[in-house]
């Protein structure tokens, strides 16, 4: 092996590390949350929700009105998968939560990565971290955040290989973008805020926003 190739793998294996070292700590700081119980509204979206077990209960999640909240489908069938494998116990919801966290944080690191953010790695620790995210990771109704996140983040990212020109297939890359969009946006409406965002990255990259992408941003804009 030649001395660029034994760097090039020495400097993998650091960030594999560092990137290990991110989720160790992550997990080690939320642990705690693992043998928390149900909480405030948790029992309107999981314990006492008559959708996570009727048998027409997921036609209703996603064709009906009937949710206790506003329209999250995508998260409440996550309830409804969970309830059907652990019951009331809330340890497996819990730990939906933090590994959804945790890849949340990796997903932030990619991002930052594929946007030659300095600090990147950093950045993911701080939001692996934070303790603003301790009410999305230890309160089980929060998995909406979680969810949105965790698409919205995929979304962001095959975005941006899509506009990179060097990228093979690129409309792969956007359909994958759309197909992330509306599964964020089943998880929690916030997510229409993606494309603003799609556009920011443009910015970031110094790329021209001219006619053919306004009209790209703007198939995102539907689910607004």
């Amino acid at each position: 092996m030649t001395f660029q190739g034994e760097q090039i793998a020495s400097d993998r294996t650091r960030l594999i590390l560092q990137l290990c070292l991110i989720v160790a700590m992550t997990m080690a700081a939320y642990f705690p949350a693992l043998n928390a119980g149900f909480i405030w509204d948790d029992d309107r979206y999981v314990t006492n929700n008559p959708l996570l077990t009727a048998p027409d209960g997921l036609r209703r999640i996603w064709f009906s009105l009937d949710s206790p909240s506003q329209y999250f489908p995508l998260t409440y069938t996550s309830f409804r998968i969970e309830r059907a494998l652990w019951g009331l116990r809330p340890f497996g919801y819990h730990l939906t939560n933090l590994l959804l966290h945790i890849a949340n944080a990796l997903l932030v690191w990619r991002l930052l990565a594929r946007l030659n953010v300095p600090g990147a790695l950093l950045a993911a620790g701080i939001f692996a971290l934070h303790p603003v995210q301790v009410e999305s990771v230890a309160w089980i109704t929060e998995r909406k955040n979680l969810l949105m996140g965790f698409f919205f983040l995929l979304a962001l990212i095959a975005w941006i290989a899509f506009v990179d020109e060097r990228t093979r297939q690129r409309r792969r890359f956007y359909t994958l973008a759309l197909v992330f969009y509306g599964l964020a946006l089943f998880s929690k409406a916030t997510a229409c805020t993606l494309p603003a965002a799609l556009v920011l990255i443009l910015w970031l990259q110094k790329k021209p926003f001219n006619r053919e992408r306004s009209r790209l941003v703007h198939s995102f804009c539907w689910g607004c």
